[in-house]
């Protein structure tokens, strides 16, 4: 084996490939400078020893409204809330369901179902 020539033929070889000689050693500088950070800098390995006290909030003050050019009336600051929805309630806010309509959505549901059954493995 002449190693002269192998010599030769890594000079070559480098010369011809600076910039990715230049990229791939400062890349194995960093990969290093990083492995020798994590292998140096301390774990903390414990859990913070603080413990919080669970007591239950209390509003001591009064509501604080926001600022700005005006609060409506309508403004509501808190509500009770109902068991039930009076049947007027009920008309104004929910509109009946046809039969059409929930057999649409139950067909749209199978097919939605049977997509996701069939690309299972």
């Amino acid at each position: 084996m002449d190693f002269s020539e192998l010599g030769e033929n890594i000079r070559d070889f480098f010369s011809q490939r600076q910039k990715a000689l230049l990229i791939s050693s400062i890349l194995a500088i960093f990969f290093c400078a990083a492995l020798v950070a994590i292998i140096l800098i301390p774990q903390n390995k414990t859990p913070p020893s603080v413990k919080f006290k669970s007591d239950p909030l209390e509003a001591d003050q009064e509501l604080l409204l926001p600022q700005g050019v005006s609060i409506p009336e309508e403004y509501a600051t808190s509500r009770e809330t109902k068991e039930k929805w009076s049947q007027e309630e009920v008309r104004e806010w929910l509109s009946p369901v046809d039969g059409e309509a929930v057999q649409k959505l139950s067909q749209a549901n199978d097919l939605l179902v049977r997509n996701i059954t069939e690309a299972a493995p």
